[in-house]
């Protein structure tokens, strides 16, 4: 089954808001994390364009998609400074622990922690997923 990250960003963005409603708090950071993944990989298949599978390579990690595959594209795209500051994860629970927090205990994350993460996964997707649709870089249907 081919991936869509973008949809899935969209997807899991709107789970994030409606856990987070309804005081689920791990929950939400669970899922926001999955946002901010999905949303760095949608940057890395439109900007790398070395065909479908290249972000997989980043697996699960925020730190490692982060830091190393938008270091890669900060250097061939300059322009990527301006649209996506770096560490928009740091200070924020969505550095720790993905996506092995799946399986934590519950009550791991804080009411204050789980609404920071989902605002910022939900800023993250915007300055990314929808800057491209924006753009007219990707369809809106594909979210």
């Amino acid at each position: 089954m081919p991936d869509s990250f973008s949809s899935a960003a969209s997807r899991h963005l709107q789970d994030a808001q409606i856990l987070a409603d309804t005081q689920r708090w791990d929950n939400a950071v669970y899922l926001a994390g999955y946002v901010v993944e999905c949303s760095f990989k949608v940057l890395i298949e439109y900007n790398f364009k070395s065909g479908q599978g290249t972000a997989k390579k980043y697996g699960h990690d925020l730190t490692e998609l982060e830091g190393k595959a938008m270091e890669r594209l900060r250097t061939l795209y300059p322009i990527l400074d301006q649209q996506l500051p770096i560490s928009r994860i740091d200070e924020t629970v969505l550095a720790k622990s993905h996506p092995e927090r799946r399986c934590a205990r519950s009550g791991l994350w804080s009411q204050a922690e789980a609404e920071l993460a989902v605002q910022r996964a939900e800023a993250i997707y915007k300055e990314t997923v929808l800057k491209l649709v924006l753009d007219g870089l990707i369809f809106s249907k594909d979210i």
